[in-house]
């Protein structure tokens, strides 16, 4: 039984008004706070005139139940009163992933923005793993601490299983065994591109035996010539003996149909679903004015780009898209 499992005991009431600690069962990472200094602090928040404090000095994250962190007390979670810290600085989600486990994501939404792992992002997603660095510039330092770690897909045969932490160099990407998604014919994961220090998405395909290259470049072809908000943006494409590797644009919000069936009411409010469709016609639009057919559009092929209410969208998975849509589909 690791802590976070363990019963809570009530505390002394040595607070106005009074105090006890919260339990929280669903917790699926925590995220340990350091000063500066380097000291640690305990967080409490105030709930109906109760103080709430969480054990263990840190951050509980639970699905659908972000972490806010920033200056503004009357919209974030946890509050820093710096005057570097923005009013919403960032935001920690943790969401259910097409591949059953949980997946969790910072988003930076400040004017300075954040440094994971000694790397700023800017206006953008990244997903943070076990042992992950979130850190404020200036300001304070989140660890996370996974509850449930990462374990290995069993159908990506490209990474050993017994480290659950392997990683491949392809180029300049560094592949990591981190699945993202997984399909009939391919599986994703985290990379990080080394150059341009930011993560991407690897899309790998086993190759088929005497397979013809070009053909299986068809996908990563037609992407890398498409720039559109809606459509996932294809940066590189490698191949050897044995595997294709797209390296996609990352979206960290999962995808469409388990964003839906997660959903409380397992649908979308009428002005969520008007907004996702504009983006989604919006995307074949620019498609088909370049005589593109997707050919497999569905919820599952339908990407967030980050976790959260009223998402920006991206059409992906272009496997079995061909251009001239003009043409007819020949069948058997």
């Amino acid at each position: 039984m690791t802590s976070l499992d363990r019963q809570t005991q009530p505390v002394s009431s040595g607070h106005s008004p009074s105090t006890r600690v919260l339990t929280c069962p669903d917790v699926c990472a925590r995220f340990i706070t350091t000063t500066p200094d380097g000291h640690t602090h305990g967080i409490s928040t105030v709930v109906s005139n109760v103080v709430l404090i969480t054990p263990f000095k840190a951050l509980l994250l639970s699905v659908g139940k972000p972490i806010l962190i920033g200056r503004n007390p009357n919209i974030c979670s946890y509050v820093i009163p710096d005057i570097v810290v923005s009013s919403l600085h960032c935001k920690i989600y943790a969401i259910q992933s097409s591949t059953g486990g949980i997946l969790i994501s910072c988003q930076d939404l400040s004017t300075n923005g954040v440094i994971i792992n000694d790397h700023k992002i800017r206006k953008t997603s990244a997903v943070i793993m076990h042992g992950d660095t979130i850190k404020i510039p200036a300001s304070q330092t989140f660890q996370c601490v996974q509850k449930w770690r990462y374990l290995p897909n069993k159908h990506s045969s490209k990474f050993d299983n017994s480290q659950p932490q392997s990683t491949k160099n392809v180029g300049r990407y560094l592949i990591t065994s981190h699945c993202l998604g997984t399909g009939s014919y391919a599986t994703v994961h985290l990379a990080l591109d080394t150059s341009a220090h930011r993560q991407v998405a690897c899309k790998i395909i086993r190759r088929k035996e005497g397979s013809d290259l070009k053909k299986e470049l068809k996908e990563a072809t037609l992407l890398m010539a498409l720039h559109h908000p809606s459509i996932n943006r294809v940066y590189a494409v490698d191949a050897d003996s044995e595997f294709l590797y797209i390296m996609l644009q990352l979206s960290t919000g999962g995808d469409l149909f388990t964003y839906i069936t997660t959903h409380a009411r397992h649908r979308l409010c009428e002005g969520e679903a008007k907004y996702i469709t504009f983006q989604l016609l919006k995307g074949l639009k620019y498609l088909h004015d370049r005589m593109i057919s997707h050919r497999d559009l569905k919820p599952e092929n339908i990407l967030l780009h980050s976790p959260g209410p009223y998402p920006r969208i991206q059409i992906a998975d272009f496997g079995l898209a061909r251009p001239k849509a003009y043409q007819e589909t020949l069948h058997g």
